[in-house]
């Protein structure tokens, strides 16, 4: 068993480590701007990543999974129609509990897997190499200080931002800038459109 997930890991771990050797290649020229600077520019990167992975990867099980689920909703809602109310709900009842159920369950499920796939993994991926590539010995070491922002409030010590906060922080930003960038592109194309 040691012997086949070793064999199964190989590919794996050779395709991280091609993966973050290529993004070191891409990004470090841009290190000359600083580490703040490269990591929202990655952040920035896994949010379009996911957004389009979001867009376009979708199973031919999810899809039939949902047609399952909205033809199963379909005769429910019908079963509720029967002129006779309490033999519609038991009608309705039974469809819940013969096939909506299961149908709605694989549905879901499908549909978080595919949520896990195209997003939640990225960013994880994301998060695991800005926090190993720019540890603060790693900061000090290429940018002269061990943290990405240190600023005091007043007479308080020092606050430390580290690239995990930094990186949270401009993930969210991302996200808000991505979802701005797409209501004007969106806008605008509606306007050349209508000319």
């Amino acid at each position: 068993m040691d012997d086949f997930l070793d064999r199964v890991w190989e590919p794996i771990e050779a395709f991280l480590n091609g993966t973050v050797a290529f993004i070191d290649t891409l990004f470090s020229p841009l290190e000359i701007f600083g580490p703040a600077v490269v990591i929202f520019l990655l952040a920035f990167l896994v949010v379009c990543i996911t957004r389009i992975i979001a867009r376009f990867y979708v199973t031919k099980r999810y899809l039939k999974l949902e047609k399952q689920f909205h033809h199963w909703q379909g005769v429910r809602e019908e079963a509720m129609k029967h002129p006779d109310r309490e033999k519609g709900k038991a009608l309705a009842k039974n469809i819940d509990q013969a096939q909506l159920n299961k149908a709605y369950y694989d549905y879901f499920f499908e549909g978080m897997l595919k949520h896990f796939a195209g997003n939640v993994l990225p960013i994880l991926f994301m998060v695991a190499y800005v926090t190993t590539v720019y540890t603060p010995e790693t900061l000090l070491k290429r940018f002269g200080e061990k943290w990405i922002f240190s600023f005091s409030l007043g007479s308080s010590s020092p606050i430390n931002v580290s690239s995990m906060l930094w990186f949270v922080i401009c993930l969210i930003l991302s996200f808000i800038l991505f979802a701005v960038l797409k209501k004007v592109f969106k806008t605008r194309y509606a306007k050349k459109k209508s000319l």
